[in-house]
């Protein structure tokens, strides 16, 4: 274990969004690199990958990694335990996964996915074998490392994969960034961690944490397919070309939860664990951390809807215009995902993963009906305004069910976002009117836009003291 003092729970958050921001702009320069040296078509092909990499990457971690944080009287030995059998677990799926490549690409009708999913099994292989040490650095708050072994993973497999697009290796440069990053990941972990022997009878550990760990585990299961079947049937319906404009599409509405509300669930289980006997202080804590969601997610998400084109042709360049309209759609709905990818480290807090897998159900439900439609109707443009709506339906399942359910309380408290929601109509719509008026150029026009929305936002909050909130709650 960690001999080091554990940061606060500000401290953790403070190192993280240094350290995610960092790698977010790292990894913003790594993509404008990468677009203008990749087709669309070679981003098609590693988006299909992915999807099966991401599939097999849910039976790597089986739960586990957050049981590990949950379960406070774990021992070294039972941790070597569970990690013998991670390495075990590694070695099947790693072969599993080879053995299907063949499978794979026969349903996609493109032999030339065998090599490129066979040179992503060994980032499989290593992110399983990271469920372990992974979880005892959460357990132990070792926010730290975690932050600078996130910027120097991304620095260093970013700048690898940009060399290999620069000797022409396509698809396979950005198959070499995914694996390096996963490579390196581990041996950092490996390192820091307490792990240093193998211990095969791991059966009374795993039988301790089957509970929690196996509806985490659904939970995980039930969410890939929620998040993952889009890009899986556009590729098989649509094409290789066509899933690169989604993806690239989709990939960019995911920076604002991976920069602020992926990034603050990541740290709330290791703290709010200590609580698990306290549902209402979880509680209290929950209403605070989403209003805070709520103020900052809803200027983020005016800006991407307002200034679509402006982005698409800043990040990806011209050949991406197809894009525009996709990123457009999907950009509604990152409001709703900032808010409801808070609730899984409460869910795990409370003890309550039988409940986040039920609602993983139904939000998979919501997504697969959109996803029908907009399949028959045969436009890629419905099918991204389809998994829009599904999307912003999932928060209020979310929610519904973590407060009615999880803490019993009144759902009265859902109407603190409803000024903030309001505001970004609001904002967005004068920085549309605004921007139709002037022609600057595409930066010129992003800036314009940004700075209107901005002035409304800063009115809007200061004029109703959600600005003292902010920085009460950044003082805390």
């Amino acid at each position: 274990m960690s001999t080091k003092q554990p940061v606060s729970f500000k401290g953790a958050a403070i190192i993280q969004f240094v350290s995610k921001y960092a790698t977010v702009a790292i990894q913003l320069v790594i993509t404008a690199i990468l677009s203008r040296l990749i087709s669309p078509e070679a981003f098609g092909e590693v988006a299909i990958v992915t999807v099966f990499t991401s599939f097999f990457a849910v039976f790597s971690d089986m739960g586990i990694g957050a049981a590990i944080v949950q379960f406070r009287d774990l021992t070294v030995k039972d941790y070597e335990k569970v990690f013998t059998f991670s390495l075990l677990l590694a070695l099947a799926l790693g072969v599993l996964f080879c053995g299907i490549s063949p499978l794979i690409a026969f349903f996609y009708d493109d032999d030339g996915l065998v090599p490129l999913l066979l040179a992503s099994a060994p980032s499989l292989v290593f992110n399983t074998l990271n469920m372990v040490p992974n979880g005892l650095m959460l357990r132990d708050k070792r926010f730290r490392e975690i932050g600078f072994r996130l910027v120097v993973c991304t620095v260093v497999s970013g700048a690898v994969a940009s060399a290999a697009a620069l000797l022409g290796l396509g698809a396979y440069a950005l198959v070499f960034q995914t694996v390096l990053s996963a490579l390196l990941t581990f041996v950092w972990n490996l390192w820091l961690s307490p792990l240093r022997r193998l211990d095969i009878h791991f059966m009374g550990p795993l039988r301790e944490i089957f509970s929690y760990s196996s509806f985490q585990f659904g939970f995980t299961t039930v969410n890939y397919f929620s998040r993952n079947l889009d890009n899986l049937l556009i590729g098989k319906f649509f094409g290789d070309a066509q899933l690169g404009y989604y993806s690239k599409s989709y990939s960019l509405t995911t920076y604002p939860m991976s920069m602020f509300s992926s990034l603050i669930s990541g740290i709330v289980q290791p703290y709010m664990a200590e609580h698990q006997d306290e549902p209402s202080y979880i509680f209290a804590f929950w209403r605070k951390l989403t209003k805070l969601i709520s103020l900052i997610g809803a200027p983020i998400a005016a800006c991407l809807v307002v200034c679509a084109s402006e982005i698409i042709a800043i990040m990806y360049g011209p050949q991406w215009a197809a894009s525009v309209p996709l990123f457009q759609a999907l950009s509604f709905s990152v409001y709703t995902q900032m808010l409801g990818n808070s609730t899984g480290g409460f869910y795990q807090s409370i003890g309550r993963t039988d409940l986040m897998f039920r609602v993983g159900l139904i939000n998979t439900g919501i997504t697969l009906a959109g996803l029908a439609v907009g399949i028959v109707s045969g436009s890629l443009q419905t099918i991204a305004d389809c998994i829009a709506v599904a999307f912003v339906l999932h928060v209020f399942v979310s929610f519904g069910v973590l407060v009615k359910a999880g803490f019993h309380e009144s759902a009265a408290c859902f109407k603190q976002f409803v000024p903030d929601v309001l505001t970004a109509v609001v904002a967005g719509a004068l920085a549309w009117w605004v921007g139709s008026l002037v022609t600057l150029g595409v930066f010129g026009s992003l800036v314009v836009k940004c700075l209107v929305g901005l002035v409304v936002f800063v009115v809007a909050y200061g004029t109703t003291g959600q600005l003292k909130f902010i920085k009460s709650m950044l003082k805390a």
